[in-house]
């Protein structure tokens, strides 16, 4: 799945029925440049530069979340993140020293993560998974 555009992302607020303000324009743009970032939603309230309200951004999130055009992740220790898109292609690497996060392709992991849940019956959500560590730029410093 591409990540949409941030007239797509609009047009889905209006599908929704809510009102497009200026406020939500400029989450909206933030959102479709950052494509593959990870954002918390003080990241997306900070890159509007419109001083934009954080309760402004949190529900617009939840607005698109529930249209399936953003995803809300859970990436180690910090706040939840969010991406535009589905995570369903990807696990994340998240490494605790500096941050970074890594897509990994979800073939990558599935047989792993079937070993473990398959005995149990469990059906793990694959959007919250999050395998927290180093990086090699921050292992080799170690």
């Amino acid at each position: 799945m591409t990540a949409p555009s941030a007239e797509e992302l609009i047009a889905g607020l209006r599908r929704a029925g809510l009102r497009v303000t200026a406020a939500r324009r400029a989450i909206c743009e933030v959102l479709a440049e950052a494509r593959a970032d990870h954002l918390s939603a003080g990241d997306v309230a900070a890159r509007t530069g419109a001083g934009v309200d954080l309760s402004t951004v949190y529900r617009t999130l939840e607005a698109l979340e529930g249209l399936g055009l953003v995803e809300h992740v859970h990436l180690g220790h910090g706040p939840g993140a969010y991406h535009v898109g589905s995570s369903a292609a990807h696990h994340h690497l998240v490494c605790d020293s500096c941050g970074r996060t890594f897509d990994v392709p979800i073939a990558e992991l599935r047989r792993a993560v079937e070993r473990v849940t398959s005995p149990l019956g469990f059906v793990p959500d694959s959007a919250h998974f999050a395998i927290v560590g180093r990086c090699a730029e921050c292992a080799g410093r170690g």
